[in-house]
């Protein structure tokens, strides 16, 4: 997999804002871009990690060379997966030594982790020991391994790191050169730049007439929280374009929550046994709940009344050896 974009400019392309903040990442870009230096790019959800990562890599020498993309939200499927981070897709118990093949096939090309702090912990050793070996292949061998990592996190690894939830060694490995991209909410007027783009894109896409957001829509948008940043605005703008018939979007049809708030969900069922199970571990009501509910549950809905990622869930029913459905709803979620 390759980005198709080549970019032989310094121009950034995509990145809209013209606060500070902004301005000092695209500067950051340009420097770092022709560089071999690891990125680590931080943001949380939605912030816009994946165009950053793409410009530094339009932007770079590299732009033409060999490319690969993981993802460690999501369980490993290609053999360069398989090699830097030691398992299956199919089994967490695979164990591999190191070979270095595949990283050696991509010399000179990059090389993007996104989402890098949900590695499993044995996943975070192995590619710690990966990139020890890497360093020792290159100090003694005559042509050594080139290839340049750009890694993401919607985490704060150092944090992470200090509460013994990320492989210390690991991060002061990949924490050479970062990037903090900031909430969208922390953008000050660039949100109603940012929503007005976002307007004309969505009024060319569903052959809309839309003249702009009317002044209380403008308000709602500069006080909203915006916990899914970019992703969440334009998801927002979208719907209310498809839905309006009018010159111009009301705060109505934004159907934004309250001011400064995160958006609240209905409650849902908590991993934590209830006083109604006294005696049910976590390990049991887990296995309980997934057997009760899998026929009519999707994985996402699944791990998100558990309260947990995707990636968490298909690991405990590894760990628990419970196997997906392999019905209609296992198949489409």
């Amino acid at each position: 997999m390759a980005f198709k974009v080549i970019n032989s400019s310094n121009l950034i392309k995509n990145v809209l804002g013209e606060c500070d903040a902004i301005k000092s990442i695209c500067q950051q870009i340009r420097q770092i871009a022709p560089t071999n230096c690891t990125v680590l790019i931080s943001g949380t959800t939605g912030s816009g990690k994946g165009l950053v990562a793409q410009n530094i890599f339009d932007l770079s020498g590299r732009s033409k060379d060999n490319f690969a993309h993981i993802n460690c939200a999501t369980p490993p499927e290609t053999p360069i997966e398989a090699e830097i981070f030691g398992h299956h897709r199919k089994s967490l118990l695979s164990h591999y030594e190191p070979s270095l093949d595949q990283l050696k096939s991509m010399n000179g090309g990059t090389l993007i982790i996104d989402e890098i702090s949900e590695l499993a912990p044995e996943c975070q050793a192995y590619f710690l020991e990966v990139l020890e070996m890497i360093e020792r292949h290159n100090m003694e061998a005559e042509q050594p391994i080139d290839v340049r990592l750009i890694v993401t996190t919607q985490h704060d690894l150092q944090t992470l790191a200090q509460q013994n939830n990320f492989n210390e060694r690991l991060y002061y490995h990949l924490n050479i050169f970062t990037i903090a991209i900031p909430p969208l909410r922390d953008r000050g007027a660039d949100r109603i730049k940012i929503a007005e783009k976002l307007l004309t894109q969505a009024c060319r896409k569903y052959g809309k007439n839309i003249s702009g957001f009317a002044p209380e829509a403008v308000n709602a948008i500069n006080d909203y929280h915006w916990p899914g940043n970019y992703r969440e605005l334009r998801n927002t703008i979208e719907r209310a374009v498809v839905l309006t018939q009018c010159d111009y979007l009301t705060a109505d049809q934004l159907v934004l929550e309250s001011p400064k708030t995160t958006p609240t969900e209905a409650p849902v069922k908590s991993e934590t046994p209830s006083n109604d199970e006294p005696d049910m571990s976590l390990e049991d009501y887990f296995q309980h709940f997934v057997l009760d509910h899998q026929d009519h549950m999707s994985e996402t809905e699944l791990a998100k009344k558990l309260g947990i990622s995707r990636k968490c869930l298909w690991e405990r029913r590894q760990k628990y050896g419970i196997p997906r459905k392999k019905g209609k709803t296992a198949a489409t979620s």
